[in-house]
């Protein structure tokens, strides 16, 4: 599955996407904190066809996967 990453995590990444296989969300969780040891100190949000998921369920790998940074505004 193609998984975005945005700001600072794309940065500490090194790339704005990645080829990930998960079929879980905890799996996916694991495999982005392998490819990006410095994911688990950052605040970030995981995001499923565009909506926020905090709690695991299964991927088909269709899905629109989003790693995002905290964000901040008005």
């Amino acid at each position: 599955m193609v998984v975005l990453l945005f700001g600072m995590i794309a940065e500490k990444a090194g790339e704005g996407r990645l080829e990930l296989e998960a079929s879980t969300l905890s799996e996916l969780r694991a495999r982005l904190a392998e490819r990006i040891p410095e994911l688990t100190a950052l605040s970030h949000a995981i995001a499923v066809d565009r909506v926020i998921v905090k709690e695991d369920r299964s991927l088909t790998g269709n899905e629109e996967i989003a790693v995002l940074p905290p964000f901040a505004g008005g």
